[in-house]
């Protein structure tokens, strides 16, 4: 057995030891640390404590990486509100002034017109991030200008209110979103779905018949939830 050597009150680089835990499940010797960055406290091995493999929390990897990533956005704060570049396709996004320190230790890319970053190697969008969104949570751009994270333009809304401002289907034919083309009928047929169930509004000789029809149910039904354009 070797020499008991007690790390009590031993300062390694940012952590100083606290006391001994318990070992771990291969018989080696843990330490309580405390953390200079901000108090946080964690148990390390004292050999990686000792040979310095282990020097910190963690802050100091973060705080390196923070520093990394602001090299990969530039920003524009001059304005009423802020302005920035991603760093794959240099694409304009949008953000409140206030929500400048929320996002900018954070490198922006575009993934599929979203504003998204990596956090512990998971997906994290901006939007998401600005509204503080639950994983539960649905956050709805009112305009689908997925790169305006202003939050005048996002809002909470449940999935089916989500689907009430999805946009016209690609596969579409009419080029509005709830009519079609009605073969044996020979007409326009316009539609609306409200909670999973089709409700059909009528048919109609002129696509204009059919599209004023549906543009009334949609307030009627989807009320401030309706398709959004400008």
């Amino acid at each position: 057995m070797g020499i008991f050597k007690d790390l009590t009150g031993c300062t390694f680089e940012r952590l100083t030891v606290i006391k001994r835990l318990e070992n771990n499940k291969y018989g080696k010797a843990r330490w309580l640390c405390k953390c200079d960055c901000d108090g946080n406290e964690k148990g390390y091995i004292g050999s990686q404590l000792i040979n310095g493999n282990t020097k910190s929390c963690g802050c100091h990897a973060r705080k390196r990486a923070s520093e990394a990533n602001k090299k990969y956005n530039t920003y524009d704060l001059s304005g009423e509100y802020g302005v920035g570049w991603t760093s794959n396709t240099n694409k304009e996004f949008y953000f409140d002034l206030e929500d400048y320190d929320l996002i900018k230790d954070h490198c922006w890319s575009e993934n599929r017109g979203y504003i998204d970053t990596k956090v512990n190697n998971i997906s994290l969008r901006m939007h998401r991030l600005i509204m503080n969104a639950k994983d539960t949570e649905k956050v709805d751009h009112i305009y689908h200008k997925k790169y305006d994270n202003r939050k005048s333009e996002l809002r909470f809304c449940t999935i089916s209110q989500n689907g009430c401002n999805m946009l016209t289907p690609s596969d579409n034919t009419s080029g509005v979103k709830g009519v079609r083309w009605h073969k044996r009928n020979c007409a326009w047929e316009a539609y609306i779905r409200i909670n999973k169930k089709q409700i059909n509004l009528g048919y109609f000789s002129t696509l204009e018949d059919a599209t004023k029809v549906r543009k009334e149910a949609e307030i009627k039904y989807h009320g401030e939830y309706r398709l959004q354009t400008v």
